[in-house]
């Protein structure tokens, strides 16, 4: 968030509808601090909004239309009463608006005509979460236009997942919307779909870590089958071994009981192996919230680095197969060259995209020498986490 990125939204949309805006939106992207694919499972994660965001220029309108101009791509519109899911639009930023203001009516919020303009300075389909952003710039700016800013954070963040499920065709879970919707850290407990526990915490200023994002280059767009396939295998876990919906329902002791002796062709091996990541992973996270309270930086580092290790060797979401150049592993392998007490791994989808990178300050110039060798100085961004979720700027 700066004033140049506002003010260049409020010139977009001065010569997009030839008037001034009359509020300032931001809406962060979101860091994945730990949980990796443990959202959709209802399980447990920590999450956390990113200094990387959405910066917007809104205003109400007359004309029944919702009408979005953003920087490098074409404007749409579309009636505000007009709110159903299309065929046509997944996949598109058009089924996100829809969706959100569309799921916003049908939990009983207000909804209404209006314009607006942004841009966004995250790496487009990386792994920061754009979509997530993009989501709650849409819910801020139904809250704020006409409901007094008023909804809650978590229904914000539920109309989001429900465009992007629904809506837009990419099977994820709810915390990509928290991290955008509550930003600060949050420690969030999935158990109950229906009303997750969100819990805030404070990252430790005090273990002097700075955080990195690394961006090889690739792009999560039209990879949505595979992303799906990572829950789809551990609900088929779930269903074929235990009769149960996801794997948090699964008792950890019944599941290692049974893992190792299954052998039945239904569930493949890959589905098996996903599922171990998922209980390893929930362990993770309670001990990471742990490390927080404690104060412990080198049990969070370490979980950090046991996370990095399990993508790879059980979740398998650290490349595409055969593209190991400009993979999320190759990047962090590179950062290995320079980590010694720090730790990097995938964050988000996985596949593509980017890194999170925790690295002690007196790594840092090791860590930036070796990694602006490799990206350069655009593709290694250093980010912060921002007190607020989504939010009118004054």
């Amino acid at each position: 968030m700066s004033q140049e990125s506002f003010a260049r939204a409020s010139k977009l949309f001065e010569a997009s509808f030839h008037e001034k805006g009359q509020y300032k939106i931001f809406s962060p992207g979101r860091l994945e601090i730990l949980g990796n694919h443990t959202d959709h499972q209802r399980g447990h994660c920590l999450v956390a909004g990113c200094s990387l965001g959405i910066s917007a220029v809104v205003s109400p309108s007359q004309d029944g239309l919702i009408s979005i101009a953003s920087e490098g791509y074409p404007r749409f519109s579309f009636p505000s009463n007009d709110l159903s899911a299309k065929e046509s639009e997944k996949f598109s930023s058009l089924s996100l608006v829809r969706g959100v203001v569309g799921s916003l009516q049908k939990m009983g919020y207000k909804i209404g005509s209006f314009k607006a303009a942004l841009n966004s300075d995250i790496f487009s389909g990386a792994g920061v979460s754009s979509s997530a952003a993009y989501e709650l710039f849409i819910g801020e700016t139904i809250s704020a236009l006409f409901n007094g800013d008023k909804i809650p954070r978590i229904a914000l963040a539920k109309a989001g997942q429900i465009a992007e499920n629904v809506y837009f065709g990419k099977a994820s879970g709810l915390l990509d919307q928290c991290g955008s919707s509550f930003g600060a850290v949050q420690y969030l407990d999935f158990r109950d779909a229906s009303s997750p526990v969100v819990s805030p915490l404070t990252f430790p200023s005090e273990w002097n870590l700075s955080l990195y994002l690394v961006n090889p280059g690739g792009s999560h767009a039209g990879l949505s089958d595979l992303y799906s396939q990572m829950p789809n295998d551990m609900k088929l876990v779930a269903k074929e071994l235990f009769q149960k919906d996801v794997l948090s329902e699964v008792p950890e002791k019944l599941f290692y009981s049974k893992v190792f002796s299954y052998s039945d062709k239904k569930v493949p091996e890959r589905a098996l192996l996903r599922a171990r990541h998922f209980f390893g992973e929930e362990r993770r996270v309670v001990l990471a919230k742990e490390s927080f309270f404690n104060g412990n930086r080198g049990q969070f580092l370490a979980l950090e680095k046991a996370t990095e290790l399990s993508q790879e060797s059980l979740l398998h979401n650290v490349m595409i197969p055969g593209q190991y150049e400009g993979s999320p592993l190759e990047a962090v392998n590179r950062a290995k060259e320079a980590l010694h007490s720090g730790a990097s791994r995938v964050m988000g989808g996985g596949l593509v995209g980017t890194t999170i990178n925790f690295v002690p300050i007196n790594e840092k110039k090791e860590f930036l020498d070796v990694m602006h060798a490799y990206y350069g100085e655009k593709k290694v961004v250093e980010v912060s986490i921002p007190p607020l979720g989504a939010h009118i700027v004054e």
